[in-house]
């Protein structure tokens, strides 16, 4: 199985200068989530990362930040692995 590793914010989630801090923020990029659909129907395995420098200048919590993968995984449940 092929592996593709996937930035989260400005690649799948539309980026924010003010940080994307709760699930009623994260805005998927428009065909992105079909785009990562199409790789998993074509037996790439996706894997999500992200830098959250928002975390450490404590603005929002790890809970928040744990909260957002729940949010847009089930669009395209089993693509997406968050790590």
């Amino acid at each position: 199985m092929a592996l593709i590793i996937l930035d989260r914010d400005g690649v799948i989630n539309e980026d924010s200068d003010d940080y994307i801090k709760s699930p009623a923020e994260w805005q998927p990029v428009p065909g992105s989530l079909e785009a990562i659909a199409k790789l998993s129907q074509n037996g790439y395995r996706v894997i999500v990362v992200t830098n959250q420098s928002g975390l450490g200048r404590k603005l929002f919590t790890i809970e928040a930040l744990n909260a957002i993968p729940v949010s847009y995984t089930h669009l395209t449940l089993p693509t997406i692995y968050s790590v």
